[in-house]
């Protein structure tokens, strides 16, 4: 029986907490989105990671494990219909 590697990708839902300042709600909601703009960008670990909740997962690829070395059978295949950014494109 010849051995096969799968790596499986998926999205994780992420939290964290910003707090703003600002004089009117308008305001505010410009300067969300900017600190969230910064939050989206940072190394940093978010507060939360839902780990139960897995989405959009696709088989980022699948290899024939053979004496001399892995051999790529098939990459990015959707196994799914969780799309959270709409159908595939092909």
């Amino acid at each position: 029986m010849t051995e096969y590697i799968v790596k499986v990708a998926f999205w994780l839902r992420a939290y964290d907490g910003l707090t703003v300042e600002a004089e009117t709600d308008a305001e505010a909601v410009e300067k969300a989105k900017s600190a969230a703009k910064a939050a989206m960008e940072s190394m940093a670990y978010p507060e939360h990671i839902d780990i139960e909740e897995r989405r959009e997962g696709v088989i980022a690829f699948v290899d024939r494990v053979a004496p001399d070395g892995r051999h790529a059978v098939i990459e990015d295949v959707t196994f799914d219909d969780d799309r959270i950014q709409g159908p595939p494109t092909t």
